[in-house]
């Protein structure tokens, strides 16, 4: 009963009323369409907003690359993905979003595993949002990356921006083969912008936001804001890919 799962009932309860009243109406045509008008998008309302749509749709895009069995590249190149300014946290204010922070995880653990440079890209996006390459450089400092490891892209605001600044970077440390961090679902709009700055990634997809290999369940029919999301941000992300 919570939205948007709450909006299917009430649409079709109105529905319902308004196409009653042509019973005891003829001849109004009008109710009768409004009543049908509504019957349709509360069908529409429902299937937008189950996880069966819009983590299908999610899906599509995350499984377009996965992670190399094997690391072959000579720096890391870590996209951000959001942050918030002025709240508290450990060592300062502001906080990254789940998905840069899944991000700086993953990169922090990719370190461990074969320390390579990383290049961090990410500037402050809106005027009451944090500089998220800031942010993220303190929190792999903080989980143990030395700070000499780490190049800094704090300007850019779009994906598009990523791909031109952390272009200068690697011409700047001679680096030829980067293994581009992000998350799934960003992952083929930032290497189509990196390929457009004639720069060849190793994509290491992170952050997955639908689970693999389960079976179906209820809840992949009940609605929820979340699938919503989901099926805002598959849409966001097809929609770049036509971006030039």
């Amino acid at each position: 009963m919570m939205p948007p799962g709450c909006f299917v009932p009430l649409l079709l309860l109105i529905g319902w009323w308004l196409y009653a009243r042509v019973r005891r109406s003829a001849g109004i045509v009008l109710f009768a369409s409004a009543g049908i008008v509504l019957f349709a998008s509360a069908c529409l309302v429902y299937l937008l907003s189950i996880p069966l749509v819009g983590e299908t749709a999610l899906q599509s895009i995350e499984n377009r690359y996965s992670p190399p069995a094997v690391l072959q590249g000579d720096v890391y190149v870590m996209l951000t993905g959001g942050a918030v300014s002025g709240t508290p946290d450990v060592n300062s204010t502001g906080h990254l979003s789940g998905s840069t922070l899944h991000r700086v995880v993953a990169v922090a653990e990719l370190y461990a595993a074969k320390p390579l440079p990383i290049i961090v890209s990410g500037g402050q996006v809106y005027a009451d949002t944090a500089n998220e390459g800031q942010l993220a450089r303190s929190k792999l400092i903080a989980l143990g990356v030395p700070a000499e490891a780490i190049r800094l892209d704090d300007r850019s605001r779009t994906t598009q921006e990523n791909a031109q600044y952390s272009k200068q970077l690697l011409d700047e440390g001679g680096w030829k083969r980067p293994i581009l961090v992000t998350s799934a679902f960003h992952m083929p709009r930032s290497v189509k912008h990196f390929a457009a700055q004639h720069v060849q990634v190793v994509p290491y997809p992170v952050d997955y936001k639908i689970s693999r290999g389960t079976d179906w369940t209820g809840r992949l029919w009940i609605p929820t804001s979340a699938a919503m999301d989901d099926l805002s941000l598959t849409a966001k992300e097809y929609l770049g890919l036509l971006q030039k």
